[in-house]
């Protein structure tokens, strides 16, 4: 039988925070879309503010994260 191997808390949150990163990502993406489709100027300048300004940041954090995990889950076996 197979043992099962058991995941950290390190490896769980970080694929989370992958998870609602995209689509987060995603979301601004169809709401810049839509509104630029529906001709909506004040919502295509706060999806333009808002990917402009926390992309870059929570980007780096995400990747810190993910990386963190890795080396985590490396050190351990």
């Amino acid at each position: 039988m197979r043992q099962r191997q058991s995941r950290s808390w390190l490896l769980i949150a970080a694929t989370k925070a992958v998870k609602y990163f995209l689509l987060s990502l995603a979301s601004c993406t169809v709401a810049y879309i839509v509104s630029v489709a529906l001709e909506f100027g004040f919502l295509t300048t706060l999806a333009i503010a808002i990917l402009e300004q926390l992309l870059s940041k929570v980007s780096v954090l995400v990747l810190c994260l993910v990386v963190t995990a890795a080396i985590a889950e490396s050190l351990k076996s």
